[in-house]
């Protein structure tokens, strides 16, 4: 077929109009025309800078593949791993529509099997922000029910035991060189595990608290309680974190339920919800962390006074509030512990709610992000003693971390230095 035939009036089969042979623009220049337009729009699209997510969030569908997780009552072919899957495409499309600036990443997709290792590797290297493992619980009496939500912790709960145990089966069957070092059952493991969790201990638990909120109040499901238990997945993971149990695939009833589209509808939403009270309390959703209240923004500005506004000369120097005087800068010693009360794109002095200038701030820039630490001990126990009044005064995700000769150290790797 000849170029010009192509080229024809009138609408073609597609109902596109294109210009005859006649037209002022031959076929040839209209190519080329439209090449450079393309390569213009290209290259435009090409220095837009990208924009950066407020945060990252893992959703983990738990077990998976070869790993069916458990069968419930046996009554249907599905399987844990098929309604945790359910649930987390669910979750993740509710964030993805409602809430703008947030990246999700999967671990799954589809029907594979991820290993615990892989999974925690996975959010560790997205540099997450939060983990969501979500799973379904068994017993072996039908009569259990109810949602549970589990953090990293010191918890030897029975049912916290069980639980553990159970979802942290699959790391000994893979018998991979990870398994040597996670033993739950070993106390200094154990211990060294919750300290390198506790600076992210108070964010998990505030959002293990808001989902089963929903759970209870928005669900209509029984409500089993925030637990602490030693998970491989959240053992490891450099974030904040929580495992879920949404109900028991065993009790006939809620199997029944979590099985429905209706029910993983419910669920997903509560899981939701309680994702986007978290995400407005602890982050921007507009690409950006979001500044904690006594940390100056560009909205608070000082207020200009008048002559007749102005104190007397006597009233001029404020008084410091007694709580600083709990604060100390007293470490000289190679390892020290500090605490870092927050963090902020904006900078700035760090103050206290009624704008006073908090004593012993040291401010450090990385990644765009100001983070404020605040007094110094030789001792841990009073690092944590500053860290819980700090918690107190407005900075409740303060914690303690360690240095060693300026340099940043593992907090477990302190603690025994200083035992030493």
């Amino acid at each position: 077929m000849s170029t010009t035939s192509t080229y024809r009036k009138g609408p073609d089969k597609l109902g596109l109009h294109r210009p005859h042979q006649g037209s002022w623009l031959k076929p040839s220049r209209h190519i080329s025309v439209l090449a450079a337009c393309g390569v213009l729009v290209l290259a435009a699209s090409a220095f837009r800078p990208p924009v950066e997510p407020a945060m990252t969030v893992v959703i983990d569908a738990g077990h998976g593949g070869k790993d069916p997780g458990n069968l419930g009552t046996g009554r249907y072919k599905t399987a844990e791993k098929d309604i945790t899957l359910a649930v987390a495409h669910k979750t993740a499309a509710y964030i993805e529509e409602r809430v703008p600036g947030v990246r999700i990443v999967m671990t799954r997709s589809g029907d594979t099997y991820p290993t615990l290792p892989d999974r925690v590797r996975m959010a560790n290297e997205a540099e997450a922000d939060l983990l969501l493992s979500i799973h379904c619980d068994s017993f072996e009496k039908s009569s259990a029910i109810g949602s549970s939500t589990f953090v990293m912790g010191l918890g030897k709960s029975e049912a916290s035991l069980r639980v553990a145990s159970k979802e942290n089966a699959a790391i000994f069957q893979e018998n991979s060189s990870e398994a040597k070092g996670f033993d739950p059952n070993d106390p200094d493991t154990f211990i060294a595990l919750a300290l390198k969790q506790e600076i992210y201990l108070e964010r998990s638990l505030q959002l293990a608290d808001l989902i089963q909120t929903q759970f209870r109040e928005r669900v209509g499901r029984k409500d089993r309680g925030v637990r602490q238990a030693g998970y491989y997945v959240t053992a490891y993971a450099n974030m904040p974190s929580v495992l879920v149990e949404l109900g028991f695939l065993t009790n006939p009833k809620e199997e029944d339920f979590l099985r429905s589209e209706k029910g993983q509808d419910y669920m997903a939403s509560a899981l939701f919800r309680a994702f986007r009270s978290y995400a407005e309390t602890w982050f921007s959703l507009e690409s950006a962390v979001e500044p904690q209240a006594n940390v100056p923004s560009e909205a608070a500005e000082p207020k200009e006074t008048t002559p007749a506004d102005q104190p007397e000369a006597e009233n001029t120097t404020p008084q410091s509030p007694a709580w600083f005087g709990s604060l100390s800068n007293t470490c000289s010693e190679n390892v020290c512990f500090t605490v870092q009360a927050t963090s902020s794109r904006k900078g700035g002095p760090l103050l206290d709610g009624q704008g006073n200038a908090i004593p012993f701030t040291q401010s450090t820039l990385s990644g765009g992000v100001h983070k404020y630490r605040v007094g110094s001990s030789p001792s841990y126990a009073a690092a944590c003693q500053m860290r819980d009044t700090l918690r107190l005064k407005g900075f409740p995700d303060a914690f303690v971390v360690a240095f060693e000769e300026g340099s940043r150290i593992p907090l477990e790797q302190a603690i025994k230095k200083q035992r030493n």
